[in-house]
Formats: structure tokens, sequence, C-alpha cells
């Protein structure tokens, strides 16, 4: 099994227990910076071939003032552009 490679998550290393870490040891990942954030979104926007508009809309939301305490993750900003697309593509009706 030389050619397995895990990956496991954790949000928290520190709660692991030490045989685990002996093992697996952490790599520890910083956040993305605000532009890099947004260097994403707009990568990800073109690809998706979404409106300008639209892309620099979630690049103002993800900018606002009132969230530089806390900042969004890659996460919302994938959801973000991902309503996007949605409503873009127009609506799906049941």
């Amino acid at each position: 099994m030389s050619w397995v490679i895990w990956v496991l998550t954790s949000n928290d290393f520190r709660l692991l227990p030490e045989p685990l870490l002996s093992r697996c040891p952490p790599i520890r990942l910083c956040h993305l910076t605000l532009a890099e954030l947004l260097a994403f979104v707009r990568r990800e926007g073109a690809k998706r071939a979404l409106s300008e508009a639209s892309v620099e809309a979630i690049c103002e939301i993800l900018s606002h003032p009132s969230l530089r305490q806390h900042r969004p993750r890659l996460r919302v900003a994938t959801r973000m552009l991902q309503r996007v697309a949605d409503l873009e593509q127009g609506l799906t009706l049941h």
C-alpha cells in the first residue's frame, strides 16, 4: 500500500491524538488573503462565462468594509459564483 495517499482534514489539529499526529504530520494552510480570494472569483467567473457586472458585484460584496474582521472563505465565494451562474442561466421551473 505504499502508493496509497491519505488526506485527512481537521479544523483544529490540536484535538487529534498524538499517535495519529505522529503518523500523519499536519500541513497547516493559511487563509486566503482578500486579493487571492478576489483573483479566484475573477478567474472562476471567466471560466463560467459570467457577466463582468456579476463578477464585480461578488468582488464588491467580498471587499465590503463590514467583512474585515470575518473575511469570507473560499466556500462562500464558490457558493456566490454558483448562485450567480444559476441566476444568469435562468430559473428552473418545476
